[in-house]
């Protein structure tokens, strides 16, 4: 979709243009392969006030492992360097063999979607809306599908991840609050992933919470061994997590037999009940995830493309492909998941207003409400499930935090190292949670989801910036004027989606508490405003990075001006 729209809504002018375009960035390619390198030919150079610092040896270690770095690979750090898939380029249009050499990112990706925050998301949306918003959820997943698919475009485009790209991009400052804001959402999620897992302990083995929360964070620690077999035997052990997940709630959908025309009606029949906007808006917030764009980013440079100069636009164009139908297969999987976890509770809920039984929908209870209407077997299919999807997506969030810290601080971070910060970050709350009461679990959920809400909108808009400027994609890959028009519609309507779910969950009760809101608006208002109207800083034009802003918008953001072309002295 993305590739038609790029190519849309020129006229011959401009057509004309992008193919001087071309042609230029063609020739600045062949330029910087015939040049050789020496003393006086810099690979790079770096704006004054964005690595002043940095000392000459360290400038050559990064240039000369950037310059090695010829396939899609996102960083010489990368936890699965020596486990590449390299892809030959046959020119074929089609092909199932090569399809299945790319299925892997997409699957790990889909896992946030269903991590225990989700689930418990899918039980409260079953218990205040029943089957009637069905189609918002597969309407969510389909926006997930463009939006994910777009964060591995820039991935194999550029063979850099979205989290490199911010921090060339944007000034120290900068960098540094949109590391920080993933960071939250990233603890934020792991909170939510222990909680559960200790959860699903607790059903099989009557384990305290507080317990569990500790079992999981100490058991994390082994499943870095599964890393370290190579990417696809992590895709592979990942995988099989998921679709445990799927059996168990498949096996109890097919056992409590839903109504087969309600839930087609609900999937197919717009409608918001009323009172259930907050519900609606949520939905879609815990569906898009800020951290898996990091991370889809980084993920598909584990594939090692043909990058030669008469095959590197087809093997791109390919790589792209193939990764949008993973990623589409891959989250509509994870859709008919969620969707089975909203119709068993649907009609276990039915059943037990139906007998007048009083029952709390949520993820501790969800166990309760099942051996009610299934037997006590269904609980532990229940646990069995939540467990498995729970410590996957614990992995998965240690390898975004990990692509996230490399990305921002240019900072080697090892998966041991990693999973202690992380544990020892969310273990605090988590314990606190436990120890206190579990009915605090789902204010601790609702708070993770604002946060996740105000953190995804400062990660797309650096997303789509990039995707609009040429030469940073290229020529051949650079979103057109209706792409443009597309995503800008799209950013600003999952902005007021995330504000409406922030705003919504503030207690407004004197009017103090409505200027406190108002206040807070217009300053998140100006924030993204100031995001995404600051310029891109560099692009890269025969491998030198070089400030394209006029001088009066350097000066009024800050930067530095930049010689372009001056040799260092001798």
């Amino acid at each position: 979709m993305w590739e038609s729209l790029s190519m849309s809504g020129h006229d011959p002018g401009e057509q004309r243009r992008r193919q001087q375009q071309q042609e230029q960035f063609a020739e600045s390619v062949a330029g910087a392969v015939r040049q050789p390198a020496s003393a006086h030919t810099p690979e790079y150079v770096e704006l004054a006030t964005m690595d002043s610092t940095r000392s000459s040896g360290d400038s050559a270690q990064k240039a000369s492992a950037e310059a090695a770095l010829d396939d899609a690979s996102t960083a010489v750090e990368d936890a699965f360097q020596q486990h590449h898939v390299k892809i030959e380029y046959d020119g074929r249009r089609f092909s199932l063999k090569k399809l299945w050499r790319f299925v892997g990112p997409g699957l790990l990706v889909s896992q946030a979607l269903l991590d225990p925050g989700n689930i418990e998301s899918d039980i409260s949306q079953a218990d205040s809306s029943g089957y009637r918003l069905l189609w918002l959820l597969l309407l969510a997943h389909v926006l997930c599908i463009f939006v994910q698919s777009l964060a591995a475009r820039l991935g194999v485009v550029t063979g850099r991840h979205l989290a490199q790209h911010i921090r060339q991009q944007y000034p120290l400052a900068m960098s540094a609050v949109f590391w920080l804001l993933s960071e939250l959402a990233i603890v934020g999620a792991d909170i939510q992933e222990v909680i559960g897992t200790a959860t699903a302990l607790h059903i099989l083995t009557t384990m305290p919470i507080w317990a569990g929360v500790v079992v999981t964070a100490v058991d994390s620690f082994l499943f870095l061994y599964v890393q370290r077999l190579g990417v696809r035997v992590t895709e592979l052990v990942f995988g099989l997590m998921v679709t445990t997940l799927a059996v168990c709630f498949w096996l109890e959908m097919v056992l409590i037999k839903p109504d087969a025309g309600e839930v087609i009606k609900g999937m197919v029949i717009p409608r918001i009940p009323q009172g259930s906007a907050v519900q609606a808006v949520g939905i879609v917030g815990c569906v898009l995830m800020p951290h898996n764009l990091y991370l889809h980013s980084a993920l598909v440079g584990s594939r090692k493309l043909d990058r030669r100069e008469e095959t590197r636009e087809g093997a791109i164009r390919e790589a792209m492909r193939y990764f949008r139908i993973e990623t589409s297969v891959s989250l509509m999987y994870a859709y008919l998941i969620n969707m089975s976890v909203v119709v068993v509770f649907c009609k276990a809920f039915e059943i037990m207003r139906g007998e007048g039984v009083p029952y709390v929908a949520s993820l501790a209870e969800g166990a309760t409400v099942l051996s009610h209407v299934l037997g006590s077997g269904s609980k532990y299919v229940y646990a069995v499930g939540l467990l498995a999807i729970g410590q996957s997506t614990t992995m998965t969030g240690t390898l975004s935090g990990q692509y996230v810290t490399e990305g921002f601080w240019n900072m080697p971070v090892k998966p041991w190292q990693r999973v202690f910060i992380t544990r020892g970050i969310s273990l605090v709350p988590a314990l606190a949670v436990a120890l206190t009461a579990t009915a605090h679990i789902d204010l601790l959920s609702e708070i993770i989801n604002v946060v996740q809400a105000v953190v995804l909108s400062f990660t797309i808009i650096p997303l789509l910036k990039l995707q609009a400027h040429g030469e940073i994609m290229g020529p051949e890959f650079v979103f057109g004027r209706a792409a443009r028009i597309a995503a800008a519609a799209l950013t600003l309507a999952i902005i007021a989606l995330n504000a409406y779910m922030v705003a919504s969950v503030i207690p407004l009760r004197s009017a103090g508490m409505y200027v406190a809101l108002v206040a807070v608006v217009l300053v998140y208002a100006l924030v993204l405003a100031y995001t995404a109207a600051f310029p891109l800083r560099c692009v890269w034009s025969r491998r030198v990075l070089v400030d394209r802003a006029p001088a009066g918008v350097r000066w009024l953001f800050g930067r530095a001006a930049l010689a372009v072309g001056a040799a260092p002295p001798a």
